[in-house]
């Protein structure tokens, strides 16, 4: 069966008795009759040892004698969530035990992408010491050399992918990508390999009947920075989440605690209304706001919250208009999308990028034009390695680096046109490779809508948390008979009015498939099943991930 977004249904098979937790965890590629204590209820005893990297002796020590001695200690973030929850973390933690820290981010539109070798000129000038990055600085050879050369110590934490060459002359480099590393878990994010350095410090600043009780302190931060860098909720990842999520209504943090208010603790609630605020401020003005949200004091919180609340409202209106403009000019003939504006704002190209990937399903670049350059983020569907796609063309770029499926660089205005061409070309030799054009979508089972109600959505709650590399269940419903009703003011999503049935059925992102969706008296649909509460009542919301025509 083929789906209206051109992917191919597969429903695996079970037989009719299997305990739907059995199909979950099958279909997901796990064994079910295994010990999966850890996997559904984790314990800080399931996270691995920090001491397990390479450096994290060395960059300890170094931490607490920069204690002892007073000197003056810097923790440098990147403008994103990963970054911004790192950098909070660390401060409120270093803080905590006497360290005399103050923090530094730069500004996505007036630092660009990458660090520059400035910030340091700017540190020592201000009598700093040790300068300990989060979620940056692996690929930063020339800012960390800077540093050296200016007599500050430096410990890079940082889980980007690793070049060839990397930072020399520094206490430590902990990342859990460097090849042939010991540590045990290589999908931490940055906010996961902080959280790591807080522990490793932990062991040593307090006794082993606090440590546990000292780190859980923070472990929501550590919790924010994995699920908006969407890492795989699998692993390490999976504790760090389940963890920091039972703590976020009690955060030490005042802003995180007024942000997940009223909210439950699942992992959409960082994905879907957490991180989009956090990172509204680095997109759209600049990320300190956001970090001394999570900073403040009660007395701040509200004024600061509030500032953000506008920020996320100016991100969604903007994104809305060039994505308009995106879908209208972009050629999709191309092996990558390529979006390119004078007028868009920095902080929305990856915005951008991801949906023309979603929309077109090849990797996507939008760039803003500045002047004599060019700033681009990318997005690649799953498959696609962006980042060893962009090193191919390495010697084009002033800067780049990021994820596998997501990445971004700056070129010259004059190179842009033989980059673009060759891009294009490569992309549409790797795409057939990755099998591109036979994409897939999962569904757990095959249910009637009276088979939906609160105690099965319960149910799948508690399997969570959902995320990458551990999808939320979805499930195949036949013949739905309703009748098809524009949603919103703008009209770009669907929402369908079923005649037997008491729940809402929201069909978001499908405003290019009118004419196919129109006209029908029944539909076949691909759902995830979650409950609204809304004015002290609850229902059923079950949202349409595609359509089989």
């Amino acid at each position: 069966m083929r789906t209206l977004k051109g992917c191919r249904l597969e429903i695996p098979n079970h037989p009719p008795e299997t305990p739907l937790r059995d199909v979950i965890l099958k279909n997901r590629g796990i064994d079910p009759s295994a010990d999966l204590a850890s996997f559904f209820s984790p314990s800080f005893k399931d996270l691995h040892d920090p001491f397990s990297f390479p450096g994290m002796d060395a960059a300890v020590e170094r931490l607490l004698r920069a204690r002892r001695e007073k000197e003056r200690v810097v923790v440098f973030g990147d403008y994103d969530v990963d970054g911004v929850s790192s950098t909070a973390m660390l401060v409120r933690f270093f803080h905590s035990i006497g360290v005399e820290v103050s923090y530094r981010l730069p500004h996505r539109v007036k630092d660009g992408y990458g660090m520059k070798p400035y910030f340091m000129e700017e540190l020592a000038k201000a009598g700093v010491k040790l300068v300990v990055s989060v979620d940056c600085w692996t690929r930063d050879v020339e800012t960390v050399e800077r540093a050296h050369e200016l007599w500050m110590d430096v410990i890079v934490t940082d889980h980007h992918a690793v070049p060839e060459v990397v930072p020399q002359g520094i206490v430590a480099l902990l990342n859990p990508k460097i090849p042939g590393t010991t540590y045990p878990f290589h999908h931490l994010a940055g906010a996961g390999v902080a959280f790591k350095f807080l522990s490793g410090v932990a062991s040593k600043v307090f006794s082993p009947s606090e440590y546990e009780s000292k780190i859980a302190e923070y472990v929501d931060f550590a919790a924010l920075g994995t699920v908006a860098d969407m890492m795989p909720l699998v692993g390490e990842n999976r504790a760090i989440v389940s963890l920091g999520l039972a703590r976020i209504k009690k955060s030490r943090s005042s802003g995180l605690r007024k942000l997940a208010e009223g909210k439950e603790e699942v992992a959409d609630l960082i994905g879907f209304h957490i991180g989009p605020r956090i990172n509204a401020a680095g997109r759209m003005d600049t990320p300190y706001t956001a970090l001394k949200l999570l900073l403040a004091s009660d007395d701040r919180v509200d004024d600061l919250l509030a500032e953000i609340e506008n920020l996320n409202a100016l991100r969604k209106s903007s994104t809305e208009y060039f994505l308009n403009h995106a879908m209208r000019v972009t050629n999709p003939s191309e092996g990558v999308a390529f979006y390119e504006s004078d007028e868009i704002e920095h902080g929305i190209i990856g915005l951008i990028a991801g949906r023309l990937c979603e929309a077109f399903a090849k990797p996507s670049i939008a760039l803003k034009r500045e002047e004599d350059k060019l700033v681009a983020s990318c997005r690649a569907p799953e498959g696609f390695d962006m980042v060893a796609f962009l090193t191919e063309f390495k010697d084009f770029f002033l800067a780049f680096g990021g994820h596998k499926q997501a990445a971004g660089f700056s070129i010259s205005a004059g190179r842009f046109e033989e980059f673009r061409s060759k891009a294009s070309e490569r992309a549409r030799v790797l795409s057939q490779n990755v099998a591109q054009t036979e994409r897939r979508i999962f569904a757990d089972l095959v249910l009637g809508l009276d088979a939906v109600d609160e105690r099965l959505v319960r149910e799948i709650r508690s399997y969570g948390p959902f995320g990458i590399g551990f999808q939320k269940p979805t499930f195949f419903f036949k013949g739905v008979r309703a009748r098809l009703e524009k949603l919103g003011k703008d009209g770009k999503h669907f929402k369908l009015v079923p005649y037997h049935f008491s729940g809402k059925i929201n069909a978001f992102g499908f405003w290019g498939f009118e004419k196919e969706l129109s006209g029908r008296e029944t539909f076949d649909l691909i759902c995830e099943a979650e409950i609204e509460r809304w004015m002290g009542r609850s229902g059923i919301v079950l949202t349409v991930k595609d359509f089989v025509v």
